[in-house]
């Protein structure tokens, strides 16, 4: 009979371990939770009569187009640009979509200013961003017809403004 040899692992080789991939898939989860969870405190100047909700927010600011419900107007950058009657949109001005008439317009006018300076200043960029300043008595729908205007003229990215809690 003919033995059979068989070659032994050597067991003196060390075992690494790749963390690399690993940490670069938790540094882009990290970046990613930051990204989205971004909150700010931000000077703005409600109307007089209107309450902001409270919140706890954090110290990062963030500069946008303020968009305010009061009582009886929504105001860009404090301008009126749409009434309302008690915190709500008149009938005739919305648009079977939910979104404001005379509030679309005014966005409208404002996306193009934006677009005009972004194209003279190449260090200008065309800004998605907008702040929604409402009354905490403004009814939900109120708050959604504003959100539908913005979308529909490119402010995808909003925050809500708040009065920082205790």
């Amino acid at each position: 009979m003919k033995k059979l040899k068989f070659k032994r692992r050597v067991e003196n080789e060390e075992m690494a371990l790749q963390i690399t991939s690993m940490a670069d898939i938790f540094t882009i989860l990290l970046v990613f939770l930051l990204k989205s969870y971004a909150t700010g405190a931000v000077d703005v100047n409600p109307s007089t009569g209107t309450l902001l909700p409270e919140a706890q927010a954090g110290e990062n600011s963030v500069q946008a187009l303020k968009v305010e419900v009061a009582r009886n107007a929504v105001l860009i950058e404090g301008q009126p640009v749409a009434t309302l009657k008690e915190y709500r949109f008149e009938a005739a001005d919305l648009k079977a979509n939910g979104s404001s008439s005379a509030l679309s317009q005014a966005l409208e006018r404002e996306r193009q200013r934006q677009m005009l300076i972004a194209k003279a200043n190449s260090d200008v960029k065309v800004d998605p961003k907008i702040i929604i300043v409402s009354d905490q008595r403004a009814p939900y729908v109120t708050v959604k017809s504003v959100l539908a205007s913005a979308a529909l003229n490119g402010y995808t990215d909003f925050k809500l403004a708040v009065v920082k809690g205790e």
